[in-house]
């Protein structure tokens, strides 16, 4: 028994009928009810019994405000309470006072993880919990310029200068296709695209480097047989090679759809997280009326402030972006010369970008990065183009390029999936399934990114934190 907390149950009788009841003991009260202790309760002629929900509550008041309420409810709606199924709450929902989402919480009692943040990691982190039948609540204040909104999605298996194959590039491209059609198909729209990489070189130097790729058979990495065929839409002087396979990820319809579908469930605060109310307990983790298991935070670069894993070697660096308007050009291929080209779900709107800056004074816009992109739009384009708009963000790069994924060593109930850097949209569903895995299965983290590999600098940090 749990001290100092009130059971409400719902019991399934024998005749197929629903008992609704509230006990501060609950082993001792079912024993009760199996041994037809009360004869004069509802139960007695109705035995055998089987306990089929229940939830816990801090005081006596609000477990008979929760049985009376509960008891007042037709089968149906009960049915959709035992089965944790909000939409069919909402469904049986009769005035606006009695909010599904409000009372779910309150009947849940406790949750299995608070997540803080719904950018890439935070979406794809809920999404296999969810899979698991775990419950869990995410706060996130729907911030315009957090990184994954503003990323254009590119999932490419080569990197640099010299395009170099990208870490678990065998593992995690199709990993990514897979789950991104998944969930697409689930949410009922398309979620990812393959949208190859035409990559025009800047100069003579870029053409020799990316012909010895094509030289060494990488597997990625091809010449493009028509080198004249872009020449209407284009000015490039050197060439082109094509990089495949190459994704798209759409993230700025996956984020919104998957944001409406916690929501709808319930699992939604939309809120600023305020780290100083959270208060860690030996088992639990408990954060306004919440009471969690565990907290896994999602939540970019807010984590290299975080008391908890600031002395994560995190790397943060600043982004820029254009949005432009580009009519007619073919939104079949992504382009590249510098910065990227990349079509966005509305048509003739392209993704421009992006920098990266180690060093700067203010996470804002600069007027420097779009002349600079105005320009080289203009010198490349023989299109006419219009800018929509201008976004910037920092993204949560790490020093080693590595993620940092698991469980703090002084804290197993605090947790972390951070650092993506710019390969968030490949790597987050490969490594929140992980995590997921870990955290229901007991399975192993791969030790590149487990933050075990940190143990000793967090172990640095004060237990009383």
């Amino acid at each position: 028994m749990i001290e100092n907390m009130y059971a409400v149950y719902i019991l399934l009788c024998a005749d197929n009928s629903y008992y609704t009841g509230l006990t501060n003991d609950l082993e001792k009260r079912i024993w009760q009810h199996e041994t037809g202790f009360f004869p004069e309760c509802y139960t007695y002629k109705r035995r055998p019994l089987k306990l089929v929900w229940q939830t816990r509550v801090e005081t006596v008041k609000d477990a008979i405000k929760l049985e009376k309420q509960i008891k007042g409810w037709s089968r149906g709606k009960k049915e959709a309470l035992i089965k944790k199924n909000i939409d069919e709450l909402k469904r049986f929902s009769n005035y606006k006072k009695d909010d599904p989402v409000t009372f779910l919480r309150q009947a849940q009692g406790n949750v299995d993880y608070l997540i803080i943040g719904q950018g890439i990691s935070g979406t794809w982190l809920s999404y296999y919990l969810e899979k698991e039948g775990k419950s869990f609540v995410v706060i996130d204040n729907n911030f315009d310029s957090a990184p994954s909104r503003i990323a254009a999605g590119i999932i490419n298996p080569v990197t640099g200068r010299r395009h170099v194959e990208v870490w678990m590039a065998e593992e995690i491209l199709p990993f990514a296709w897979h789950a991104y059609n998944r969930i697409g198909t689930e949410l009922g729209f398309t979620a990812i695209s393959q949208k190859n990489i035409i990559d025009f070189f800047p100069s003579p130097q870029m053409r020799v480097s990316f012909m010895q790729r094509v030289e060494e058979k990488n597997e990625y990495v091809n010449s493009y047989p028509e080198q004249q065929h872009f020449n209407p839409l284009f000015q490039y002087d050197f060439g082109c090679g094509e990089i495949k396979p190459v994704y798209t990820a759409h993230m700025e319809t996956l984020l919104p759809l998957w944001r409406n579908h916690l929501r709808t469930k319930g699992h939604l605060m939309e809120e600023e997280f305020d780290r100083t109310l959270l208060q860690v307990e030996a088992g639990s983790i408990k954060y306004k009326d919440i009471t969690a298991g565990k907290i896994i935070f999602c939540d970019g670069n807010s984590s290299a402030d975080n008391p908890y894993f600031d002395l994560l070697p995190f790397a943060p660096n600043k982004g820029e972006v254009l949005v432009v308007e580009i009519p007619g050009l073919p939104a079949d291929h992504i382009y590249k010369k510098g910065m990227m080209l990349v079509p966005l779900a509305t048509p003739d709107w392209w993704w421009v970008g992006s920098d990266y800056a180690w060093q700067f004074e203010h996470a804002d816009a600069t007027i420097a990065f779009r002349e600079k992109t105005e320009a080289l739009l203009q010198n490349w384009l023989r299109v006419p183009f219009r800018v929509i708009s201008h976004w910037s963000g920092i993204r949560p790069a790490t020093l080693e390029r590595r993620p940092f994924i698991g469980l703090h060593p002084l804290h197993p109930n605090i947790g972390i999936l951070n650092g993506m850097g710019t390969k968030g949209c490949s790597l987050a569903p490969f490594f929140a399934k992980q995590l997921v895995d870990h955290l229901c299965h007991n399975k192993t983290i791969n030790p590149e990114v487990d933050i075990k590999r940190f143990s000793k600098i967090l172990s640095r940090q004060q237990s009383g934190l």
